[in-house]
């Protein structure tokens, strides 16, 4: 049968307009479906962009302690705002001091800080000294060495590193007392200290301070006890074997036998120990009156206060 060649031609213009409207449509269903992935793709690398880092509500000092319930906030950040060990909850412990001065907002990663590394051990008691000679600007919360000088100039760090608080009598801080913490081996070792210094005219037992304590290690301590200290040292139960070894080292490495036990023995040492001793007695019985007095005080004042105020 023939077919009308207007016919024919009609025929293919619809098959053609066919085949473009299906090319068409599919062009915008494949257009569609590549924004649809693109969106996707997008909302992952955004996701992927933030992390969950710790932030500072305060400034802190360096040395501080860091709360880890009152002194930071959970926040999130774009990654790349991030230090590349950001601190996360799993990696924060029980104390955890700032090696560096922060201010607040600052984000803390791993490095800014010094993770359980100051865990009190069961022997640690906190001690109040008012021998030593202390540096002029000594605050509360500054990290110290205790050392004894003798009069040959040789110089023995005794301890090292100790976090320092200053008693507060009415309202203003001791002039020569401070207060520390310190393990049995440690009380052992300044106490043997105290003793020697005592004895020796011209030795002296002083404090020096860090200047970056977030930053700098302990100093080793180099002083070593008296045979008859290291024995009490070595019967003692409260001072773990770990510690008894390293005084045991220390005392077998130092010059001891050749410039303290000297210094020690000579027959003006009992005589200086004596009246050095009796000295500080009387100074720790002065600070600890006029704490009294300051109590006191600060009681009396309270009462009348809540008495004016009851009147009024």
């Amino acid at each position: 049968m023939a077919t009308n060649p207007m016919q024919r031609k009609a025929r293919n213009s619809f098959l053609l307009g066919m085949l473009l409207m299906l090319i068409i449509t599919g062009a915008v269903i494949a257009f569609l479906i590549l924004q649809l992935i693109n969106i996707k793709e997008k909302e992952k690398e955004e996701a992927a962009s933030y992390v969950t880092v710790y932030t500072l509500n305060k400034d802190v000092e360096s040395g501080e302690e860091i709360d880890a319930n009152t002194d930071l906030t959970i926040t999130e950040v774009i990654k790349d705002n991030a230090p590349t060990d950001y601190l996360t909850p799993s990696d924060l412990g029980t104390t955890n001091i700032a090696k560096i001065s922060m201010t607040k907002g600052t984000v803390v990663s791993k490095e800014m800080i010094y993770i359980d590394e100051t865990v009190t051990g069961n022997d640690v008691r906190k001690q109040e000294f008012n021998m030593f000679i202390l540096p002029t600007d000594l605050q509360t919360g500054d990290f110290i060495d205790v050392r004894l000088l003798m009069p040959g100039g040789t110089d023995y760090i005794v301890v090292s590193k100790k976090k320092v608080e200053i008693p507060v009598i009415s309202g203003v801080d001791a002039t020569g007392t401070i207060s520390i913490e310190l393990s049995e081996d440690e009380i052992n070792m300044l106490s043997n200290a105290i003793v020697d210094a005592f004895k020796v005219n011209g030795a002296k037992l002083y404090v020096n301070k860090y200047t970056e304590p977030g930053l700098q290690e302990a100093s080793v301590p180099t002083y070593a006890v008296s045979q008859e200290v290291m024995q009490l040292i070595n019967e003692n139960p409260n001072i773990v074997e770990e510690a008894r070894t390293a005084l045991w080292d220390r005392y077998n490495a130092t010059q001891r036998n050749d410039v303290i036990n000297p210094a020690v023995t000579n027959e003006d040492a009992q005589d200086n120990l004596e009246e050095n001793m009796e000295e500080s007695i009387t100074n720790s019985l002065t600070t600890r009156q006029e704490y009294l007095e300051g109590l006191s005080a600060e009681a009396a004042a309270a009462a009348s206060a809540t008495t004016t105020n009851t009147t009024n």
